[in-house]
């Protein structure tokens, strides 16, 4: 397993910056806003949704810089899950809007398989 210096690199900050970001925004909100912020990570539609995407995207980075094809693929399946979810429950609201998602992420996919 040979793991390129300037990919850590990147890696580091891909997921580095905005894991700071949120934080720093966190520990600046007043106790109701992080109680809303508390409720609104925990809730069914964000953790089925956006939840999964971003974790789904963060093993396929993780298998990708380690070399490691089972958590690349163990990324990807949770990365349609949450796409499927998300494009149902933005059905309801805007087609054109869940079709911009649905495209989106399968193009992401598609760079990520390749």
């Amino acid at each position: 397993m040979i793991i390129d210096t300037l990919s850590v690199v990147i890696f580091v900050i891909v997921w580095g910056i905005p894991v700071f970001m949120v934080v720093r925004g966190y520990l600046k909100m007043n106790t109701d806003n992080k109680k809303s912020a508390i409720n609104d990570f925990w809730s069914r539609h964000f953790i089925f949704t956006i939840g999964f995407m971003v974790i789904g995207l963060f093993f396929t980075h993780l298998g990708t810089l380690f070399a490691v094809s089972i958590i690349r693929i163990i990324g990807i399946v949770l990365m349609i899950l949450g796409g499927f979810f998300s494009v149902l429950t933005t059905w309801k609201e805007s087609k054109i809007r869940s079709m911009l998602i649905l495209i989106v992420l399968s193009i992401i996919i598609s760079v990520n398989v390749i």
